[in-house]
């Protein structure tokens, strides 16, 4: 079995980058184009640079294609004294840009109106507000039995980690938001707003106070369009872009979207499409912006995690600390995001996927060549 979706080089040519004038992101598919990236604004004003924005602090966002290891670097740095914590995946960033694709008068109107907090807040989740939710389950003990690694497509999660469901500030993020009405309906600038929005998840995990390396935290898979956006505009921003190989991103993505471990022709197409697109934005967002995006392969996260963290805060310029080898949220030991559910032996483990069918997989299908030395390039590029 092979791809036979167009989306591949022909003609046995090499790859390269240079054969891309613009990424994938540019002009997507029908059933997607609410995420495409907006040309030309309406109100070009209102999303230029702030200089006020670029002296907030350090940002780090951690945001590879879906399905490979975003939450496996979010929770191995989640214990790290110099960076912000998070409890999951926020929807707000990518949501808004959305409704900016849409209709673009009508959300900067909704930012100006007097329930532009709640507005905000219920972006969170995409259409809801996803830091309620999670709240509610903590406080009253709900056990989730759905995470983000089993979300069907193109739909929201509430519990970023099976079986965890951290405990947040939810009451201090809400009242901090609700302050800021007024000075989010006087912002002329997204930016500016955007930096009110990082300061209320501060107190989502109550350390406003603290005097991070990295104050804010951003964690979202696939935001290639609001990188390309945001890495023009700001000069505080940097971004963890883990890489994981087709085999096993094969059968995660697989098990998570259509529920089956069986190798099939069209969602082998399919998710090449996704695996080669985002793959290659990625890639054309560090040609152009090289010291704001950094490589990490998923496998070297799980198979040499000492060494791979070592280099990782090397770059990121803070110290490394053995306590970063045990998978945490907000603290918490956690079984991680897999698509396949693991039990209560891999709380705080980094565990390896690649004992399900990987080597069946490779015997079973023929990747274009270009996947190849797609691969070589990010091996050169990775921290």
């Amino acid at each position: 079995m092979q791809v036979t979706s167009w989306s591949q080089i022909r003609d046995s040519k090499k790859f390269d980058l240079n054969i891309f004038d613009q990424p994938f992101c540019s002009s997507e598919q029908t059933r997607f184009k609410r995420f495409e990236t907006i040309k030309k604004f309406q109100y070009p004003e209102f999303w230029e640079t702030s200089s006020k924005f670029n002296e907030i602090g350090n940002i780090l966002f951690i945001s590879g294609p879906a399905r490979n290891g975003n939450h496996l670097t979010m929770s191995m740095l989640d214990g790290h004294k110099d960076i912000l914590q998070q409890p999951g995946e926020d929807f707000m960033l990518r949501e808004l840009m959305s409704r900016a694709k849409e209709d673009e008068r009508t959300l900067i109107n909704n930012l100006k109106s007097k329930n532009n907090a709640q507005y905000l807040i219920e972006m969170s989740g995409a259409t809801f507000d996803k830091w309620k939710r999670l709240n509610h389950i903590q406080v009253n003990n709900i056990k989730s039995n759905i995470w983000s690694g089993q979300q069907p497509e193109n739909q929201s999660h509430v519990t970023d980690f099976q079986d965890v469901t951290p405990k947040i500030n939810y009451n201090k993020y809400k009242e901090f938001m609700l302050s800021q009405s007024s000075n989010i309906a006087n912002c002329d600038k997204f930016l500016d707003i955007f930096a009110i929005y990082l300061k209320a998840l501060q107190h989502l995990v109550d350390q406003e106070d603290k005097n991070l390396k990295y104050p804010y935290l951003w964690v979202y898979s696939g935001l290639r369009r609001e990188l390309f956006y945001l890495f023009e505009k700001t000069n505080n921003i940097v971004c963890l872009c883990p890489i994981r190989e087709f085999d096993t991103f094969y059968y995660s993505y697989a098990k998570s979207r259509y529920n089956t471990t069986s190798i099939k022709q069209g969602i082998l197409d399919e998710l090449w499409e996704h695996w080669r697109h985002k793959t290659i934005d990625y890639l054309l967002l560090q040609k152009k912006y090289k010291n704001k995006l950094f490589f990490l392969k998923y496998e070297d996260l799980i198979t040499y995690p000492k060494d791979t963290l070592k280099r990782l805060c090397s770059k990121l310029g803070v110290s490394y600390s053995k306590d970063l080898l045990v998978p945490t949220i907000l603290g918490e030991k956690n079984k991680g995001n897999s698509s396949f559910a693991k039990d209560d032996t891999n709380i705080g483990k980094i565990y390896s996927p690649r004992s399900y069918k990987a080597k069946s997989f490779y015997d079973t299908v023929k990747l274009p060549n270009e996947y190849f030395e797609i691969l070589d390039l990010i091996k050169t590029l990775k921290i």
